[in-house]
């Protein structure tokens, strides 16, 4: 688990092996993710930071598990999901 805001860590170490105070970054996390060799990486629980890295993540060949990259880009950019609701014909506000 990758945090760095210590007063918003709650873990359970039954799911968690190691817990990383550091910034979450791009780089930061690609230097856990090598040097931990894990599974893959899950992008969740921490607000926008996650979900802005996902495609840079995926374009370097980080298994990313669960949602894929390019459904939380989907979701995440507003121009990309305010196309994606267009095109499925639901009203949004402007």
């Amino acid at each position: 688990m990758v945090n760095y805001n210590p007063e918003t860590v709650s873990t359970d170490y039954d799911m968690c092996d190691r817990l990383y105070f550091e910034e979450i970054s791009f780089e930061v996390v690609m230097d856990i993710y090598n040097a931990e060799n894990p599974e893959g990486i899950v992008l969740c629980v921490g607000g926008q930071l996650p979900n802005n890295i996902a495609m840079d993540l995926h374009r370097q060949q980080a298994r990313i598990l669960g949602t894929s990259p390019e459904s939380v880009d989907g979701a995440e950019n507003r121009f990309k999901f305010s196309r994606m609701l267009d095109r499925i014909g639901i009203s949004q506000p402007r």
